[in-house]
C-alpha cells in the first residue's frame, strides 16, 4: 500500500520546513496541481506528490528557477502524466476489447474448422470403404478369372490326348 503523509511527515522527507512545504503546495495548487485532503482538511501526500515537490526544489537549486516558474513547470508535467496514464489505460482497455473480439472470431474459426475436419474424416471413412469394396471386387473377380481358366484348362488336357494321339497314328 502507498505511504500517506501529512504535512510534517512530508516536510521531515523532503527535509524542509513545514511552512515551507505549505508554500510550494500551495503554489502548485496554484498553478494546477491537486492533492489529497484528509478528515480535517489537511493536505495527504503521497509518494508521487513528494516526488513532485522533489522535482520542483531540484529545478529552483540547479536551474535557478523561481518558486513560481518550477511549480508551474511541474505542475504541468504533472497534469500530462496523468494524461498520459488516461490515455494509456483507454488504449489498454481498446487493446483489451480487440483481443476480446480477437478471441472470438478465433473460436468461431476454430468450431467451424473442428466441424470442417469432422466432414473430411467422414469423407476419408467412406471412401476407405469404396476402396476396400473394389480391392475385394478385384480379388472376386480375379478368383473367378482364375476358376475359369482351370476350368479351360481342364478341359483342354482332358481333350489334348485325343488330338495328339490322332496326330501322331497319322505320322
Amino acid at each position: 500500500m502507498e505511504n500517506m503523509l501529512y504535512t510534517s511527515g512530508a516536510a521531515k522527507a523532503l527535509g524542509i520546513g513545514v511552512s515551507t512545504l505549505r508554500n510550494y503546495a500551495v503554489m502548485l495548487e496554484s498553478k494546477g496541481y491537486h492533492f489529497e485532503r484528509g478528515s480535517n482538511n489537511g493536505r495527504i501526500f503521497r509518494e508521487k506528490d513528494i516526488s513532485q515537490i522533489r522535482k520542483m526544489i531540484e529545478k529552483m537549486t540547479e536551474e535557478g528557477m523561481t518558486v513560481d516558474q518550477a511549480a508551474e513547470l511541474t505542475a504541468g508535467q504533472s497534469g500530462k502524466v496523468e494524461v498520459q496514464a488516461a490515455e494509456l489505460e483507454e488504449r489498454t482497455e481498446l487493446d483489451i476489447d480487440r483481443l476480446c473480439e480477437k478471441i472470438t472470431q478465433l473460436e468461431e474459426q476454430q468450431t467451424n474448422l473442428a466441424e470442417i475436419n469432422r466432414q473430411l474424416a467422414l469423407q476419408v471413412e467412406r471412401l476407405t470403404e469404396k476402396i476396400e469394396e473394389r480391392e475385394r471386387d478385384q480379388q472376386l473377380f480375379e478368383m473367378m478369372e482364375n476358376a475359369r481358366n482351370r476350368k479351360k484348362r481342364k478341359g483342354m488336357f482332358f481333350l489334348r490326348p485325343f488330338t495328339f494321339s490322332d496326330k501322331k497314328s497319322t505320322v
